[in-house]
């Protein structure tokens, strides 16, 4: 059990090695933060802290930074999050705009949650497992080009483009649309391809004479549903963060980012109710551990789900971060959960 002192030096510390990335000394303490104590006291504080796990040494100075253990115990124990009102209005303003689709708000919340934090932010749309295929619709876009947009009951959308090349050509993609919606509506997206396979592909081969080309098209548009549900912002933040000054370490960490396996453990059904903070080894970036990822879930349906994440070193303002995770990851879930409701009435 430590006492107030030592929580209130601890809590300085971690937030001052936050703020300048640079190892804290009892001067600093004493002059930045006005704390009412000797040099000679802080010292013995930070001894102790150091001798029970939450503060280390470094080699290069005689003062201390965080460990892991700190940084848990900070989060756990000594940070108060909050939003302020001019965030809110932001994130308001942002995500009121309604005739966008499940993608879109997705992709935007990440995008504003990376600007907030200046860290990299990862966003995982609904398992294909939750969503259905609704529908196909062609679109033209020119005289010899047509998109044909595939929708899902939760919103999301895919497209893929063809040229026109004569008549037949596009009589042959309104058959094969056609032949899709009418065997393929209301089939989990997990099985799309499955079924693709085995229903709708003998019967192009037996109608339409260009059907390997135009199933094809439509293979790969279905298969990026099971690929295309992370989204990530901000990646080049990392680079202006002194920890991924060393190439080797950077490297390793842009293969991650690339690696979706990575990601898995931020799946919605990994992730406990609430705000999640995994610091260093306990990060899903098991290469790294200096690493900490700030995750939340949200709700973009009756039973489907998606998750927000940031990720930074273990330095990162972890009382500002958890705030707008939670905040941002709540907006959003109103958002998406409000526009389902309109689109069932």
């Amino acid at each position: 059990m430590l006492t107030a002192r030592q929580l209130l030096i601890l809590k300085c510390i971690v937030e001052e090695f936050v703020e300048t990335a640079e190892p804290v000394g009892s001067k600093t303490l004493m002059t930045k933060y006005q704390l009412p104590y000797s040099s000679a006291t802080i010292r013995n504080e930070m001894s102790f802290l150091e001798e029970h796990g939450y503060l280390e040494k470094t080699h290069t100075s005689s003062g201390r930074v965080p460990s892991t253990k700190g940084y848990r115990f900070y989060v756990d124990t000594l940070m108060q999050p909050s939003v302020d009102d001019e965030v809110k209005n932001q994130v308001s303003t942002i995500l009121g705009d309604r005739h966008r689709s499940l993608n879109e708000i997705i992709k935007e919340s990440c995008q504003i949650l990376s600007q907030l934090t200046h860290l990299t932010t990862v966003a995982l749309g609904p398992n294909a497992i939750y969503e259905h295929l609704q529908n196909i619709t062609l679109v033209p876009l020119s005289e010899h080009t047509v998109t044909a947009i595939i929708v899902t009951d939760k919103g999301h959308v895919e497209n893929r483009n063809f040229n026109i090349k004569n008549n037949a050509y596009m009589e042959d993609l309104t058959s094969c649309v056609n032949v899709m919606n009418e065997l393929l509506d209301g089939t989990p997206m997990n099985q799309v391809v499955y079924h693709l396979e085995r229903d709708v592909k003998p019967i192009l081969s037996a109608r339409i004479k260009e059907h390997e080309v135009l199933f094809n098209a439509f293979l790969e548009a279905f298969m990026k549903f099971a690929n295309n549900n992370v989204y990530f912002s901000g990646k080049e933040n990392m680079l202006y963060q002194p920890e991924y000054n060393d190439v080797n370490k950077l490297r390793r960490l842009v293969t991650a980012f690339e690696n979706s396996q990575s990601w898995k453990s931020l799946e919605p059904i990994a992730l406990e109710d609430g705000v999640t903070v995994r610091i260093g080894s306990d990060s899903p970036i098991k290469d790294l551990n200096d690493v900490s990822v700030i995750s939340a879930s949200f709700k973009t349906g009756n039973e489907s789900k998606g998750s927000i994440s940031v990720i930074g070193p273990t330095r990162m303002p972890y009382e500002k971060v958890v705030s707008l995770v939670e905040y941002i990851s709540k907006s959003l879930e109103e958002v998406l959960v409000s526009q389902n409701d309109e689109d069932d009435e």
